[in-house]
Protein backbone atom coordinates (compact mmCIF):
# COMPACT_ATOMS: atom_id res chain seq x y z
CA UNK A 1 0.00 0.00 0.00
CA UNK A 2 1.53 3.31 -1.08
CA UNK A 3 1.27 6.70 0.63
CA UNK A 4 -1.56 7.85 -1.61
CA UNK A 5 -3.70 4.87 -0.61
CA UNK A 6 -2.87 5.38 3.07
CA UNK A 7 -3.88 9.03 2.73
CA UNK A 8 -7.18 8.07 1.06
CA UNK A 9 -8.05 5.58 3.82
CA UNK A 10 -7.19 8.11 6.50
CA UNK A 11 -9.35 10.82 4.92
CA UNK A 12 -12.24 8.37 4.50
CA UNK A 13 -11.99 7.47 8.19
CA UNK A 14 -11.90 11.13 9.25
CA UNK A 15 -14.86 11.97 7.01
CA UNK A 16 -16.88 9.10 8.49
CA UNK A 17 -16.05 10.26 12.01
CA UNK A 18 -17.12 13.83 11.20
CA UNK A 19 -20.40 12.55 9.76
CA UNK A 20 -21.02 10.58 12.97
CA UNK A 21 -20.19 13.60 15.13
CA UNK A 22 -22.47 15.84 13.11
CA UNK A 23 -25.39 13.64 14.11
CA UNK A 24 -25.09 15.07 17.63
CA UNK A 25 -24.17 18.52 16.29
CA UNK A 26 -27.37 18.76 14.26
CA UNK A 27 -29.45 17.31 17.09
CA UNK A 28 -28.06 19.85 19.58
CA UNK A 29 -28.55 22.67 17.06
CA UNK A 30 -32.16 21.57 16.61
CA UNK A 31 -32.64 21.59 20.40
CA UNK A 32 -31.22 25.13 20.58
CA UNK A 33 -33.63 26.27 17.89
CA UNK A 34 -36.56 24.53 19.60
CA UNK A 35 -35.64 26.02 22.96
CA UNK A 36 -35.42 29.51 21.51
CA UNK A 37 -38.72 29.13 19.64
CA UNK A 38 -40.65 27.54 22.53
CA UNK A 39 -39.20 29.45 25.47
CA UNK A 40 -41.92 32.09 25.40
CA UNK A 41 -44.67 29.48 25.15
CA UNK A 42 -44.72 29.06 28.93
CA UNK A 43 -47.50 26.71 30.09
CA UNK A 44 -49.93 28.25 32.57
CA UNK A 45 -49.35 26.88 36.04
CA UNK A 46 -52.57 25.39 37.48
CA UNK A 47 -53.90 26.64 40.78
CA UNK A 48 -52.90 24.91 43.98
CA UNK A 49 -55.64 22.44 44.98
CA UNK A 50 -57.98 23.48 47.73
CA UNK A 51 -57.24 20.29 49.66
CA UNK A 52 -53.47 19.90 49.85
CA UNK A 53 -52.02 16.40 49.46
CA UNK A 54 -49.60 14.69 51.79
CA UNK A 55 -45.98 14.91 50.59
CA UNK A 56 -42.93 12.84 51.53
CA UNK A 57 -39.52 14.48 51.09
CA UNK A 58 -36.74 11.93 50.66
CA UNK A 59 -33.12 12.99 51.24
CA UNK A 60 -30.69 10.24 50.19
CA UNK A 61 -27.23 11.05 51.64
CA UNK A 62 -23.88 9.36 52.11
CA UNK A 63 -21.06 11.00 54.08
CA UNK A 64 -22.33 14.57 53.73
CA UNK A 65 -21.18 16.04 57.04
CA UNK A 66 -20.30 19.37 55.42
CA UNK A 67 -23.78 20.07 54.02
CA UNK A 68 -26.25 17.90 55.96
CA UNK A 69 -27.28 20.65 58.40
CA UNK A 70 -27.88 23.12 55.57
CA UNK A 71 -30.00 20.56 53.70
CA UNK A 72 -32.20 19.64 56.66
CA UNK A 73 -32.72 23.27 57.72
CA UNK A 74 -33.73 24.22 54.16
CA UNK A 75 -36.21 21.34 53.93
CA UNK A 76 -37.54 22.30 57.35
CA UNK A 77 -38.46 25.73 55.93
CA UNK A 78 -40.66 24.33 53.14
CA UNK A 79 -43.97 26.15 53.08
CA UNK A 80 -46.31 23.20 53.59
CA UNK A 81 -48.59 22.24 56.48
CA UNK A 82 -46.57 20.25 59.01
CA UNK A 83 -49.30 17.63 59.34
CA UNK A 84 -49.09 16.97 55.57
CA UNK A 85 -45.29 16.85 55.34
CA UNK A 86 -43.09 13.84 56.01
CA UNK A 87 -39.29 14.17 55.82
CA UNK A 88 -37.20 11.04 55.41
CA UNK A 89 -33.42 11.27 55.77
CA UNK A 90 -32.03 8.19 53.99
CA UNK A 91 -28.64 8.11 55.67
CA UNK A 92 -26.12 5.43 54.67
CA UNK A 93 -23.19 7.46 56.03
CA UNK A 94 -20.09 6.15 57.79
CA UNK A 95 -18.66 9.53 58.89
CA UNK A 96 -20.03 12.18 61.29
CA UNK A 97 -23.14 12.83 59.18
CA UNK A 98 -25.51 10.75 61.39
CA UNK A 99 -24.46 12.57 64.57
CA UNK A 100 -24.79 16.02 63.00
CA UNK A 101 -28.12 15.05 61.41
CA UNK A 102 -29.50 13.72 64.70
CA UNK A 103 -29.02 17.10 66.39
CA UNK A 104 -30.70 18.97 63.52
CA UNK A 105 -33.57 16.47 63.37
CA UNK A 106 -34.16 16.95 67.08
CA UNK A 107 -34.53 20.72 66.50
CA UNK A 108 -36.93 20.14 63.59
CA UNK A 109 -39.07 17.74 65.62
CA UNK A 110 -39.37 20.31 68.41
CA UNK A 111 -40.78 22.66 65.75
CA UNK A 112 -43.52 20.10 65.05
CA UNK A 113 -42.08 18.52 61.88
CA UNK A 114 -42.35 14.81 61.14
CA UNK A 115 -38.75 13.73 60.43
CA UNK A 116 -37.49 10.16 60.33
CA UNK A 117 -33.82 9.18 60.27
CA UNK A 118 -33.50 5.93 58.30
CA UNK A 119 -30.21 4.04 58.60
CA UNK A 120 -29.16 0.87 56.77
CA UNK A 121 -26.49 -1.62 57.78
CA UNK A 122 -25.47 -2.23 54.15
CA UNK A 123 -25.59 0.18 51.16
CA UNK A 124 -27.34 -2.45 49.08
CA UNK A 125 -28.39 -0.83 45.80
CA UNK A 126 -26.77 2.48 46.82
CA UNK A 127 -29.05 5.47 46.13
CA UNK A 128 -31.65 3.43 44.25
CA UNK A 129 -31.73 0.90 47.08
CA UNK A 130 -32.16 3.62 49.70
CA UNK A 131 -35.06 5.18 47.77
CA UNK A 132 -36.65 1.78 47.23
CA UNK A 133 -36.41 0.74 50.88
CA UNK A 134 -37.66 4.07 52.24
CA UNK A 135 -40.64 4.14 49.88
CA UNK A 136 -42.07 1.11 51.69
CA UNK A 137 -42.66 3.23 54.80
CA UNK A 138 -43.41 6.58 53.12
CA UNK A 139 -46.89 7.99 53.70
CA UNK A 140 -47.02 10.76 51.08
CA UNK A 141 -49.10 10.75 47.92
CA UNK A 142 -46.21 12.57 46.26
CA UNK A 143 -42.46 12.10 46.77
CA UNK A 144 -39.98 14.98 46.47
CA UNK A 145 -36.33 13.88 46.13
CA UNK A 146 -33.42 16.17 47.00
CA UNK A 147 -29.71 15.36 47.02
CA UNK A 148 -27.41 16.71 49.69
CA UNK A 149 -26.02 19.58 47.61
CA UNK A 150 -29.43 21.20 47.06
CA UNK A 151 -30.96 24.09 48.99
CA UNK A 152 -34.69 24.26 48.13
CA UNK A 153 -36.57 27.53 48.46
CA UNK A 154 -39.57 27.54 50.83
CA UNK A 155 -42.15 27.77 48.02
CA UNK A 156 -40.86 24.72 46.11
CA UNK A 157 -43.79 22.41 46.85
CA UNK A 158 -46.35 25.14 46.20
CA UNK A 159 -44.82 25.66 42.77
CA UNK A 160 -44.50 21.99 41.75
CA UNK A 161 -47.60 20.33 43.20
CA UNK A 162 -50.17 22.25 41.04
CA UNK A 163 -48.91 20.51 37.86
CA UNK A 164 -50.33 17.24 39.19
CA UNK A 165 -53.85 18.57 38.55
CA UNK A 166 -53.47 16.55 35.35
CA UNK A 167 -53.93 12.96 36.50
CA UNK A 168 -51.59 11.70 33.76
CA UNK A 169 -48.61 13.70 35.06
CA UNK A 170 -46.22 11.35 36.82
CA UNK A 171 -43.25 13.61 37.54
CA UNK A 172 -42.44 17.31 37.70
CA UNK A 173 -38.81 18.39 37.42
CA UNK A 174 -37.53 21.76 38.61
CA UNK A 175 -34.57 23.59 37.06
CA UNK A 176 -31.23 23.33 38.78
CA UNK A 177 -29.47 26.64 39.37
CA UNK A 178 -26.09 27.64 40.84
CA UNK A 179 -25.97 27.98 44.61
CA UNK A 180 -23.06 30.44 44.49
CA UNK A 181 -20.98 32.39 42.00
CA UNK A 182 -18.48 30.16 40.16
CA UNK A 183 -14.95 30.86 41.38
CA UNK A 184 -12.85 28.53 39.23
CA UNK A 185 -12.60 27.18 35.69
CA UNK A 186 -13.97 23.83 36.85
CA UNK A 187 -16.99 25.40 38.56
CA UNK A 188 -17.66 27.61 35.54
CA UNK A 189 -17.51 24.67 33.14
CA UNK A 190 -19.65 22.37 35.32
CA UNK A 191 -22.20 25.14 35.80
CA UNK A 192 -22.22 25.84 32.07
CA UNK A 193 -23.05 22.21 31.25
CA UNK A 194 -25.79 22.06 33.89
CA UNK A 195 -27.27 25.32 32.63
CA UNK A 196 -27.12 24.16 29.03
CA UNK A 197 -28.84 20.89 29.93
CA UNK A 198 -31.76 22.59 31.66
CA UNK A 199 -32.08 25.89 29.78
CA UNK A 200 -31.77 24.29 26.32
CA UNK A 201 -32.14 20.50 26.37
CA UNK A 202 -34.78 19.88 29.04
CA UNK A 203 -36.76 22.94 27.96
CA UNK A 204 -36.73 21.94 24.28
CA UNK A 205 -37.49 18.28 24.89
CA UNK A 206 -40.32 18.92 27.34
CA UNK A 207 -42.12 21.58 25.30
CA UNK A 208 -41.77 19.75 21.98
CA UNK A 209 -43.23 16.50 23.30
CA UNK A 210 -39.96 14.55 23.37
CA UNK A 211 -38.89 12.16 26.10
CA UNK A 212 -37.04 13.89 28.92
CA UNK A 213 -36.15 12.50 32.30
CA UNK A 214 -36.07 13.06 36.04
CA UNK A 215 -32.62 14.39 36.94
CA UNK A 216 -32.25 12.50 40.20
CA UNK A 217 -32.93 15.53 42.41
CA UNK A 218 -35.14 18.60 42.46
CA UNK A 219 -38.16 16.73 41.15
CA UNK A 220 -41.34 15.24 42.56
CA UNK A 221 -43.05 11.95 41.66
CA UNK A 222 -46.61 10.73 41.98
CA UNK A 223 -45.90 7.87 44.36
CA UNK A 224 -48.00 5.12 42.80
CA UNK A 225 -46.37 5.72 39.41
CA UNK A 226 -43.02 4.61 40.82
CA UNK A 227 -44.54 1.20 41.58
CA UNK A 228 -46.46 1.16 38.30
CA UNK A 229 -43.19 1.63 36.38
CA UNK A 230 -41.45 -1.18 38.24
CA UNK A 231 -39.88 0.71 41.16
CA UNK A 232 -36.34 1.92 41.71
CA UNK A 233 -33.68 -0.29 40.14
CA UNK A 234 -29.94 -0.41 40.87
CA UNK A 235 -28.91 -2.32 37.75
CA UNK A 236 -27.61 0.97 36.26
CA UNK A 237 -25.94 4.01 37.80
CA UNK A 238 -28.68 6.14 36.23
CA UNK A 239 -31.61 5.09 38.40
CA UNK A 240 -33.36 8.39 37.64
CA UNK A 241 -33.13 7.96 33.88
CA UNK A 242 -34.09 4.30 34.13
CA UNK A 243 -37.30 4.92 36.09
CA UNK A 244 -38.20 7.84 33.82
CA UNK A 245 -37.84 5.72 30.69
CA UNK A 246 -39.98 2.91 32.07
CA UNK A 247 -42.70 5.33 33.21
CA UNK A 248 -42.63 7.12 29.83
CA UNK A 249 -43.06 3.83 27.98
CA UNK A 250 -46.16 3.16 30.09
CA UNK A 251 -47.71 6.39 28.82
CA UNK A 252 -47.12 8.70 31.79
CA UNK A 253 -46.50 12.41 31.23
CA UNK A 254 -43.67 14.56 32.64
CA UNK A 255 -43.53 18.32 33.25
CA UNK A 256 -40.40 20.48 33.32
CA UNK A 257 -40.99 23.61 35.39
CA UNK A 258 -38.47 25.98 33.82
CA UNK A 259 -39.42 28.88 36.07
CA UNK A 260 -38.83 27.03 39.35
CA UNK A 261 -35.11 27.19 40.10
CA UNK A 262 -33.61 24.98 42.81
CA UNK A 263 -30.15 26.14 43.92
CA UNK A 264 -27.45 23.47 44.04
CA UNK A 265 -23.69 23.17 44.29
CA UNK A 266 -21.54 22.18 41.32
CA UNK A 267 -18.23 20.25 41.56
CA UNK A 268 -15.53 22.63 42.75
CA UNK A 269 -12.47 20.51 41.92
CA UNK A 270 -11.31 18.26 39.09
CA UNK A 271 -11.29 15.32 41.50
CA UNK A 272 -14.98 15.86 42.27
CA UNK A 273 -15.81 16.45 38.60
CA UNK A 274 -14.08 13.19 37.67
CA UNK A 275 -16.23 11.18 40.05
CA UNK A 276 -19.45 12.86 38.96
CA UNK A 277 -18.84 12.62 35.22
CA UNK A 278 -17.55 9.03 35.36
CA UNK A 279 -20.72 7.98 37.19
CA UNK A 280 -23.00 9.90 34.83
CA UNK A 281 -21.22 8.58 31.71
CA UNK A 282 -21.25 4.98 32.89
CA UNK A 283 -24.92 5.23 33.84
CA UNK A 284 -25.83 6.80 30.48
CA UNK A 285 -24.13 4.03 28.51
CA UNK A 286 -25.72 1.39 30.73
CA UNK A 287 -29.09 2.93 29.93
CA UNK A 288 -28.26 3.05 26.22
CA UNK A 289 -27.49 -0.66 26.35
CA UNK A 290 -30.71 -1.32 28.26
CA UNK A 291 -33.18 1.04 26.59
CA UNK A 292 -32.27 1.35 22.90
CA UNK A 293 -33.28 -2.27 22.09
CA UNK A 294 -36.71 -1.45 23.61
CA UNK A 295 -37.36 1.40 21.19
CA UNK A 296 -38.31 -0.81 18.26
CA UNK A 297 -42.04 -0.10 18.64
CA UNK A 298 -41.65 3.65 19.17
CA UNK A 299 -41.93 6.33 16.49
CA UNK A 300 -38.99 7.09 14.22
CA UNK A 301 -38.47 10.45 15.93
CA UNK A 302 -38.42 8.88 19.39
CA UNK A 303 -35.99 6.18 18.31
CA UNK A 304 -33.55 8.74 16.91
CA UNK A 305 -33.82 11.43 19.60
CA UNK A 306 -33.68 9.02 22.55
CA UNK A 307 -30.73 7.15 21.06
CA UNK A 308 -28.83 10.41 20.55
CA UNK A 309 -29.79 11.52 24.05
CA UNK A 310 -28.56 8.32 25.72
CA UNK A 311 -25.29 8.24 23.76
CA UNK A 312 -24.51 11.94 24.12
CA UNK A 313 -21.30 11.21 26.02
CA UNK A 314 -19.85 9.92 22.74
CA UNK A 315 -19.50 13.54 21.61
CA UNK A 316 -16.28 14.47 23.49
CA UNK A 317 -14.73 11.12 22.56
CA UNK A 318 -15.33 11.73 18.85
CA UNK A 319 -13.98 15.27 19.18
CA UNK A 320 -10.78 13.91 20.73
CA UNK A 321 -10.43 11.37 17.92
CA UNK A 322 -10.85 14.09 15.30
CA UNK A 323 -8.35 16.31 17.10
CA UNK A 324 -5.73 13.56 17.07
CA UNK A 325 -6.29 12.82 13.36
CA UNK A 326 -6.54 16.48 12.26
CA UNK A 327 -2.82 16.84 11.60
CA UNK A 328 -2.52 13.57 9.68
CA UNK A 329 -5.63 14.56 7.69
CA UNK A 330 -3.96 17.88 6.79
CA UNK A 331 -0.98 15.88 5.53
CA UNK A 332 -3.21 13.45 3.60
CA UNK A 333 -5.10 16.24 1.80
CA UNK A 334 -1.92 16.96 -0.20
CA UNK A 335 -2.47 13.66 -1.99
CA UNK A 336 -6.25 14.02 -2.40
CA UNK A 337 -7.21 17.72 -2.32
CA UNK A 338 -10.91 17.21 -3.07
CA UNK A 339 -11.40 14.44 -0.54
CA UNK A 340 -9.28 16.44 1.89
CA UNK A 341 -11.54 19.45 1.47
CA UNK A 342 -14.59 17.30 2.33
CA UNK A 343 -12.93 15.41 5.18
CA UNK A 344 -10.78 18.10 6.82
CA UNK A 345 -11.40 21.67 5.68
CA UNK A 346 -15.19 21.87 5.32
CA UNK A 347 -16.27 20.10 8.55
CA UNK A 348 -13.61 21.86 10.63
CA UNK A 349 -14.64 25.30 9.36
CA UNK A 350 -18.32 24.43 9.82
CA UNK A 351 -17.73 23.22 13.36
CA UNK A 352 -15.92 26.34 14.48
CA UNK A 353 -18.34 28.65 12.72
CA UNK A 354 -21.08 26.96 14.72
CA UNK A 355 -19.10 27.29 17.96
CA UNK A 356 -18.38 30.95 17.21
CA UNK A 357 -22.07 31.55 16.52
CA UNK A 358 -23.04 29.99 19.84
CA UNK A 359 -20.37 31.98 21.70
CA UNK A 360 -21.60 35.16 20.00
CA UNK A 361 -25.20 34.36 20.94
CA UNK A 362 -24.15 33.70 24.55
CA UNK A 363 -22.14 36.94 24.57
CA UNK A 364 -24.95 39.09 23.22
CA UNK A 365 -27.60 37.57 25.49
CA UNK A 366 -25.63 37.07 28.70
CA UNK A 367 -22.36 39.00 28.43
CA UNK A 368 -19.03 38.34 26.77
CA UNK A 369 -17.73 36.37 29.73
CA UNK A 370 -20.49 33.90 29.04
CA UNK A 371 -19.49 33.74 25.39
CA UNK A 372 -15.89 32.89 26.25
CA UNK A 373 -17.18 30.22 28.63
CA UNK A 374 -18.43 28.35 25.55
CA UNK A 375 -14.78 27.87 24.54
CA UNK A 376 -13.56 27.04 28.06
CA UNK A 377 -16.25 24.43 28.60
CA UNK A 378 -15.55 22.86 25.20
CA UNK A 379 -11.85 22.51 26.06
CA UNK A 380 -12.53 20.94 29.46
CA UNK A 381 -15.18 18.69 27.88
CA UNK A 382 -12.62 17.27 25.45
CA UNK A 383 -10.18 17.00 28.35
CA UNK A 384 -12.62 14.59 30.01
CA UNK A 385 -12.84 12.37 26.91
CA UNK A 386 -10.42 9.65 28.14
CA UNK A 387 -12.31 9.46 31.44
CA UNK A 388 -15.65 9.28 29.61
CA UNK A 389 -14.34 6.62 27.22
CA UNK A 390 -13.19 4.42 30.10
CA UNK A 391 -16.50 4.87 31.95
CA UNK A 392 -18.46 4.23 28.76
CA UNK A 393 -16.72 0.93 28.12
CA UNK A 394 -17.39 -0.08 31.72
CA UNK A 395 -21.06 0.74 31.27
CA UNK A 396 -21.34 -1.25 28.06
CA UNK A 397 -19.62 -4.27 29.61
CA UNK A 398 -21.58 -4.57 32.83
CA UNK A 399 -24.64 -3.26 34.62
CA UNK A 400 -24.57 -1.91 38.16
CA UNK A 401 -21.40 -0.79 39.89
CA UNK A 402 -20.49 1.36 42.86
CA UNK A 403 -22.41 4.63 43.18
CA UNK A 404 -19.66 7.07 44.17
CA UNK A 405 -20.88 10.33 45.66
CA UNK A 406 -19.65 13.65 44.31
CA UNK A 407 -17.36 15.13 47.02
CA UNK A 408 -18.38 18.53 48.41
CA UNK A 409 -14.90 19.96 48.83
CA UNK A 410 -12.53 22.27 46.99
CA UNK A 411 -9.64 19.95 47.77
CA UNK A 412 -8.44 17.06 45.64
CA UNK A 413 -10.00 13.76 46.60
CA UNK A 414 -7.82 10.70 46.97
CA UNK A 415 -4.62 9.99 45.07
CA UNK A 416 -3.74 11.22 41.61
CA UNK A 417 -5.30 8.74 39.14
CA UNK A 418 -3.11 7.06 36.52
CA UNK A 419 -5.51 8.47 33.91
CA UNK A 420 -3.69 11.79 34.35
CA UNK A 421 -0.68 10.43 32.47
CA UNK A 422 -2.90 9.22 29.63
CA UNK A 423 -4.57 12.64 29.43
CA UNK A 424 -1.24 14.48 29.43
CA UNK A 425 0.15 12.20 26.72
CA UNK A 426 -2.95 12.65 24.58
CA UNK A 427 -2.73 16.41 25.14
CA UNK A 428 0.81 16.44 23.79
CA UNK A 429 -0.28 14.24 20.88
CA UNK A 430 -3.09 16.71 20.08
CA UNK A 431 -0.64 19.61 20.09
CA UNK A 432 1.65 17.61 17.80
CA UNK A 433 -1.35 17.09 15.51
CA UNK A 434 -1.93 20.86 15.50
CA UNK A 435 1.72 21.48 14.68
CA UNK A 436 1.57 19.05 11.74
CA UNK A 437 -1.50 20.84 10.40
CA UNK A 438 0.33 24.19 10.52
CA UNK A 439 3.49 22.78 8.94
CA UNK A 440 1.51 21.29 6.05
CA UNK A 441 -0.10 24.65 5.32
CA UNK A 442 -3.51 24.19 6.98
CA UNK A 443 -3.48 26.36 10.12
CA UNK A 444 -7.29 26.45 10.36
CA UNK A 445 -7.28 22.66 10.80
CA UNK A 446 -5.05 23.17 13.85
CA UNK A 447 -7.87 24.86 15.80
CA UNK A 448 -9.52 21.68 17.11
CA UNK A 449 -6.32 19.85 18.15
CA UNK A 450 -5.09 23.03 19.85
CA UNK A 451 -8.35 23.28 21.81
CA UNK A 452 -8.16 19.58 22.67
CA UNK A 453 -4.53 19.75 23.73
CA UNK A 454 -5.22 22.72 25.99
CA UNK A 455 -8.21 20.97 27.54
CA UNK A 456 -6.43 17.65 28.14
CA UNK A 457 -3.33 19.20 29.67
CA UNK A 458 -5.37 21.62 31.81
CA UNK A 459 -7.61 18.80 33.05
CA UNK A 460 -4.57 16.67 33.94
CA UNK A 461 -2.71 19.59 35.54
CA UNK A 462 -5.71 20.71 37.61
CA UNK A 463 -5.93 17.16 38.95
CA UNK A 464 -2.31 17.17 40.08
CA UNK A 465 -2.37 20.81 41.25
CA UNK A 466 -5.97 21.69 42.10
Amino acid sequence: MNLSQVAALLLAFVLGTWMLLYGWVYYNTWLIWLGWRLRRATPVRPLLPGVLPRVTVQLPVYNEERVIERLLEAVGRLDWPAELLEIQLLDDSTDQTPAIAAAVIDRLRRRGLNVTHLRRVEREGYKAGALRDALATATGEFVLILDADFVPKPDLLRRLIPWFADSKVAMVQGRWGPLAHARSLIERSAGFWIDRHFVIEQLARSRSGQFFHFNGSGGIWRRHVIADAGGWSADTLAEDLDLSFRAWQRGWKFVFDFDTVIPAEVPSSVAALRIQQARWARGAFQMARKAIPRLAKETWRDRVTISLHLTGYSFPVLMLLLALTAGPAAWARQYHPRLGFLAADLPMVGFFVGMAAQALWQGLSSGWRRGWLEVEAAAIGIGMAPLVLKAGFSGLRAFGGEFKRTPKSTRAVGQTPTMVFVEAALGLAALASATLAVVTGSPWIALLPTLAGAGLITFAWRTVRP
